[in-house]
This record gives structure tokens, sequence and C-alpha cells, in this order.
């Protein structure tokens, strides 16, 4: 086999195993049965694709934060909860919103789902807990605050009572919102989708990923080497 073909054989076996393994995963937390798609110092990012309100129209992206996870009885029974930082890049700064605030509070035995004022007042959902279940979604927003709902496939849309707003969501698999729209008579106020190119991620040293890596480098790291031998001798 030729140098370049063994390259080209090398350069398609990484993007092979890149597809099976994604690149960008944020991992889980699970405790008991309850489980959210996340992991403590976890960051994902939207950005600002439409918006037609002032304050929002300055806005280039949202960036949420996993602050802080853990296990918590109320009412002698146990939740996982989530604490949050969410901030606003607005004018060429990150703008906090909340800082290690409260989240979400779950505990999948109990079907119970409690959201913080962010989520249940305004419908701005960004991660929920896995599997997915849009009914729980939508009740525990619709008993919270003053939103109802109703699911679209795989949107869930939450509407506002009385001002003809509503927030229409989709959301993937890993139980993260891939787009969050708001929409008043009929006009988006603000509209953000998933930057997963910017989502950050800690990999662990025993993960695929690095696996992957090595098997990948360690090749073209001989056949490098041995070029450079081969040009030296000559």
């Amino acid at each position: 086999m030729s140098q370049k073909r063994f390259i080209t054989s090398i350069a398609v076996l990484c993007l092979i195993l890149l597809s099976i393994f994604p690149l960008f995963s944020l991992g889980s937390t699970t405790l008991g049965e309850s489980t959210f798609p996340i992991e403590e110092e976890n960051e994902i990012i939207w950005e600002s694709v439409n918006a037609t309100e002032s304050w929002y129209m300055d806005v280039e992206y949202v960036r949420f934060t996993a602050s802080k996870i853990f296990n918590e009885t109320f009412n002698n029974n146990n939740y996982l909860f989530l604490n949050y930082t969410l901030e606003f890049y607005h004018r060429f700064s990150w703008v906090p919103r909340y800082t290690n605030s409260f989240y979400m509070a779950y505990n999948k035995t109990l079907n119970y789902l409690n959201w913080s004022s962010e989520g249940f007042l305004k419908g701005n959902l960004f991660l929920f807990p896995t599997p997915l279940n849009l009914s729980l979604i939508g009740e525990a927003v619709k008993n919270e605050g003053i939103l109802n709902y109703s699911i679209i496939g795989e949107k869930l849309v939450l509407e506002h009572d009385g001002n003809n707003t509503i927030i229409e969501l989709s959301i993937n698999s890993s139980g993260v919102s891939t787009i969050i729209e708001r929409i008043t008579n009929g006009t988006t106020i603000y509209r953000w989708e998933l930057n997963e190119e910017d989502i950050i991620i800690k990999v662990p040293f025993g993960s695929n990923y690095l696996i992957i890596t090595i098997v990948c480098i360690i090749p073209l790291v001989i056949l490098t080497k041995k070029k450079i031998t081969n040009f030296r001798n000559h």
C-alpha cells in the first residue's frame, strides 16, 4: 500500500469512528433513578439567529452552565437538583442573569418535575431530564406558572395566557433544546439555536474519544517520522 493511500485510509477510519462516537457529548449525571443529560461545569451555548425586541437584538449568544448537581431531600422525598448560571453575550461582554441559581428539581419515581422562574414564567427551557417526557415537562410548567402547552410531533409549544405569546421548543433526544423561539402576535421576539461547536466538555482519559485520537494519530506520527528519516538518509 502506498503512503498516500495509507494516509487516506487512516483519515477515513477516523471519520467513521468519530461518526460512531460524536465529538460533542455532554455526558450525564444520574442519582438514583433520576438523570440529567449534563455534568457539573458543562456549558451549552445558543446563538441568536433572529430578534426584533431591542434588548435581544444586541444578544449574540446565550450560555447555560451547570454549576451544581446534587441530591437533596424535600418533603421527605429525594430529588435531583440542578443549579445553573445563565449569561447573555450582550454588546461584546457576558452579562449574567442568574449565577448558581436553582434551575430544576426532578424525581423520576414520583414523576415530579419543578422549574425555576425562568422556566415556568418565561418558558426558557434549556435542558430536560432524560429519557424525555414532553407531557411531564408541559404539565410541570403549566402547574407552576402562567403557561399552557401543546405537543406537535417532537416540538413542545408553550402558550402564555392572554398576551398572544407562544414559546416553541425543539428538543433533541439528549434532552437539550436545539431551538428556543418566542413569538408574540406572530412576530419572533427572539430565536436561539443550539451551537454544538461551542459545547464545552471535559473529556475523561478513559473515554472513547481519547482512544480514537490515539489510534488515528500514532500511525500518522510513525509515517511522518519515517519520511523524515528517509529524507535525512538521502
